[in-house]
């Protein structure tokens, strides 16, 4: 057997497939991932002066909290630094807009003073009770994860209201509060945000409206639909019977008995009796009775 050659391969020259580290150029090429921590010996220090000249302190701050529960130790990827770099420029673009052709933005933002709908209240307020929590937990990676989601919501709606906007712009200050103090004041405020509360979610926002409630015909799972919590058993029934998946089983049926179980499930319990006589008649009418 051959001696193996060890060799360190710089960190972009490396991609991950599956469980597995390879080399970019030949996947057939499989690594051997060692961590060590940073040292002068080593020379595998990361100076964060580099890091915050060409990201931004916001960017390092965040990425520190992303990298997983303080607890933990983590491997450091500087490529893995531009994941949340990204993050903060669509929050930026979300509030500011695009950039100008010469690559400057307008002054203001894009918000508007409309009066924000049920579920953008609701996305918001969610993100709220999530972050407040995993800050409570000290999990600043999952919290970083929640306005993510967030963001990604917020570019799907028509319009941007200036108080949800305000409100997530202070979700994200103490994450990234250099980031958020501009944006911040950009949005209209004299004051720093600094002397503003903590926004706190409200249990009213937090409720789902809708479920999946699934459907049984005699007894046997057909399918699923998707209904108001406050729906009474005929409107749910109403919405199964003109679901394509199951009106098949209801069409032209006899209805002997419907349960339904509020927030549960539904069963529609069909008469067999006339379904037998069918069948007969059917046998009668193809012999020429």
């Amino acid at each position: 057997m051959s001696d193996c050659i060890q060799e360190k391969v710089p960190a972009d020259k490396i991609t991950k497939v599956g469980d597995n580290y390879v080399l970019k150029d030949d996947p057939n090429i499989r690594l051997n991932a060692r961590a060590y921590k940073m040292s002068k010996s080593r020379g595998n220090v990361i100076n964060p002066d580099d890091v915050v000249s060409e990201y931004g302190a916001d960017s390092l701050r965040l990425y520190e909290m992303f990298m997983g529960p303080l607890r933990d130790s983590k491997t450091w990827s500087t490529g893995g630094i531009e994941g949340v770099h990204r993050f903060l420029g669509r929050t930026w673009r979300l509030v500011v807009g695009a950039p100008l052709p010469d690559g400057s933005y307008k002054d203001g933002t894009m918000v508007t003073d409309v009066e924000p709908t049920f579920e953008q209240l609701r996305v918001l307020h969610k993100c709220m009770a999530r972050v407040s929590e995993e800050i409570q937990e000290t999990r600043f990676n999952t919290a970083i994860s929640a306005m993510m989601e967030f963001v990604n919501a917020a570019y799907k709606w028509d319009t941007q209201p200036k108080s949800v906007i305000d409100s997530f712009v202070l979700l994200l200050s103490p994450f990234a509060p250099h980031l958020a103090e501009e944006l911040w004041f950009r949005l209209g405020h004299a004051q720093s945000l600094a002397h503003e509360q903590f926004p706190e979610a409200k249990n009213e926002y937090l409720k789902e409206s809708e479920i999946v409630l699934p459907v049984q015909i005699n007894g046997k799972t057909r399918g699923t639909i998707l209904v108001d919590k406050e729906c009474s058993e005929d409107d749910v029934f109403q919405i199964a019977a003109s679901d394509d998946r199951l009106s098949k089983y209801l069409d032209g049926k006899a209805i002997r008995k419907r349960i339904y179980v509020p927030g549960r499930i539904l069963n529609v319990i069909l008469d067999q009796q006339k379904k037998l006589f069918e069948e007969v008649k059917h046998k009668i009418s193809l012999v020429g009775y």
